[in-house]
Parts: C-alpha cells; structure tokens; sequence
C-alpha cells in the first residue's frame, strides 16, 4: 500500500480511536461494550465494540472491522470521507491532503514496519501461551491417570511410587496448567 497523509491518518486514528469511542460519537446505545448492530440496524446487543484497536463485530450479521470500517459501512462513505468524519469529528487536527516529505515516508514506512513486527510477536506469544496451556493440562491428565492407575486398593497395599509422584506433582501441575490458561485469557482481553 503506498504510504500518503491518508494512510497515515488512517492508522493515527486506528492507533488512537477505539470502537467504543466511534460507537458514542454515532450515538449508539452501548451496554457493557455492546450495541444493537449499526450495519443490519439488529434489534439484539449482538455487536461487541472492543476497547483498543481491536474494532467491532456484529454475531448475527458476521459484519466486523477496524473502527474505519465501522463508520465507511454505518454512513456509507467513501475512505476520504471516513477519515475527514474521524479527523473532525474527534479533532484531531491532522493535515491529510497535502503530500508527504521523503523524510516523513521513510518515518511511515519504518512505523509500518514496527507495527507489523509487534503484531507477529503478539500472534507468536499467543500461539506460545496457548501451546503452554495445552502441554500443561496434558501433564495435569497423564498424572492423574497415573494417580488413579497406581492407588492402593486396600489399606494394607504397597504403595506404589509411580502413585506417589503423581500425588506430589498433582497440585503444582494444576496451579501450574491454571496460571497458563490465565495467561492465555489475559492476553486475549488485552490484545
């Protein structure tokens, strides 16, 4: 995509502006980060308007995006325009009709080249988090198979030792496998 003062403004406002800002700049009714859908005009609070620059998506109609979207499809306006709403309408002051210095596209372009490094290390460590979680509750049913396969039967039995490291690793791997899974929602919530 070449870079302009558009493409700039787009991401600034991206950056910067989250669904639940655009949802209250259109004046929609907004209950717990939801609201009737803008796009099919829904009747339910089926459309989740993240924080941050996750953007929105409606579970009935599937229509979902960045907040750019949201506004080009709720007003039916061309990109330009959409910009020029969000540069107005949350004044932001930006100049996007002039062009761009070789200085400044060089800045764009080693900003774009950031953002997309940040966001294949955070499709990484999610991935890594989510395997982590998985390996954990692997290792919490292996021992607990091992726990219940090896038990004594009677109260005069031998206790197996394979029984006893099961029960002594039991509750670590499960504080273990809970921290994980923990991790995996946190990062999701706050991506």
């Amino acid at each position: 995509m070449a870079i302009n003062k558009l493409t700039l403004a787009a991401q600034r406002i991206k950056d910067t502006i989250s669904a639940l800002d655009v949802g209250e700049a259109l004046g929609l009714e907004i209950r717990r980060g939801r609201c009737r859908c803008p796009i099919h005009n829904g009747g339910d609070f089926n459309c989740v308007l993240y924080k941050g620059n996750r953007g929105f998506y409606c579970h009935t109609c599937k229509a979902g995006g960045d907040v750019i979207s949201l506004v080009q499809q709720y007003h039916g306006t061309s990109f330009k325009d959409t910009v020029s709403w969000f540069n107005s309408t949350f004044s932001m002051g930006m100049d996007i009709d002039s062009p761009l210095t070789p200085d400044a596209v060089k800045q764009a372009e080693n900003a774009q080249r950031m953002r997309k490094e940040e966001r294949e290390f955070r499709e990484w460590k999610e991935r890594m988090q989510f395997d982590l979680a998985l390996t954990a509750d692997r290792i919490v049913r292996i021992l607990e198979w091992q726990r219940d396969r090896y038990a004594p039967i009677r109260p005069d039995d031998t206790w197996d030792m394979r029984f006893c490291e099961a029960v002594k690793y039991l509750q670590i791997a499960r504080r273990f496998a809970e921290d994980c899974y923990f991790d995996c929602i946190e990062v999701k919530d706050n991506g």
